[in-house]
């Protein structure tokens, strides 16, 4: 039904990233080409990933500073979402398109640390895409936030949606990591050409300190797929890149850093 829906859609071709390895497969059966992008860090809620000792760190540190608490959507916390955004750390980038559902749409659940004052000094929104299953659309912090704060955050939803019965959580995907506990298939040639391209965009975006938070819960790493309708090639790739805004955040934080060593504080 997808396939046939997005077919008639865009009859000179398709392309959509974020598939699960499932959906792949069945876009592949109908001649498809696929590709992987990154990998997804799942948390199974009936696993003590909170109890590793770099966690259980982090939690004494960051639990001193305040608290996790789930806040209603409404316009007003709405507003003081988007306030909040303006004081994170990627403040004033430009952002990546179509990767996440931002503004947060109804049926989105939001968690913040806040501290006793009330100021919020993390959030972290998530939508359902399962049964039983949570996903992580943003995970944000605040410029200003000492350390432990987002595994505080993480640990306390985590046993949040254990007690409300969930099975599964995503914290979400990391870009050009062919990380996968199930399978050790070998990189495809587009896909060798990802991961040999990372590292010069590792300046504009972290993905490998993205990779070691995550990876610090043990999560199960599942693999985040392209599917195309279309031959896949390094132009659909840069056109990719263009629509999501990647390549203005890459030329961005490359003037940033040309500008900063030229002209240094």
């Amino acid at each position: 039904m997808l396939y046939d829906d997005l077919s008639h859609a865009y009859q000179d071709g398709f392309v959509f990233r974020g598939s699960t390895s499932a959906m792949a497969a069945y876009f592949h059966g109908r001649n498809c080409s696929i590709l992987r992008t990154g990998a997804e860090a799942v948390l199974d809620l009936q696993k003590p990933h909170m109890a590793r000792k770099t966690v259980v760190a982090s939690l004494i540190r960051g639990e001193k500073y305040g608290f996790v608490e789930e806040i209603d959507l409404n316009d007003e916390t709405r507003q003081r979402f988007g306030k909040f955004l303006l004081e994170t750390i990627h403040a004033g980038k430009p952002q990546l398109l179509h990767l996440f559902r931002h503004p947060p749409y109804p049926g989105c659940r939001l968690f913040v640390f806040r501290e006793f004052s009330g100021k919020w000094l993390a959030a972290i929104t998530l939508s359902s895409r399962g049964y039983k299953e949570l996903h992580t659309e943003l995970m944000l912090r605040h410029r200003d936030a000492p350390g432990g704060i987002m595994e505080c955050l993480v640990s306390g939803i985590f046993a949040r949606l254990k007690h409300d019965g969930y099975r599964e959580w995503s914290l979400g995907e990391v870009p050009f990591m062919m990380v996968d506990n199930a399978s050790r298939l070998p990189l495809g040639s587009l896909e060798q050409l990802m991961v040999a391209m990372a590292p010069y965009c590792r300046h504009a975006y972290d993905y490998e300190s993205l990779y070691r938070f995550k990876n610090k819960f043990a999560p199960v790493w599942r693999p985040v797929m392209l599917c195309a309708s279309i031959t896949s090639s390094p132009l659909i790739l840069a056109e990719l890149a263009v629509s999501m805004g990647f390549i203005d955040l890459v030329a961005y934080q490359s003037i940033r850093l040309l500008r900063n060593r030229l002209f240094p504080a």
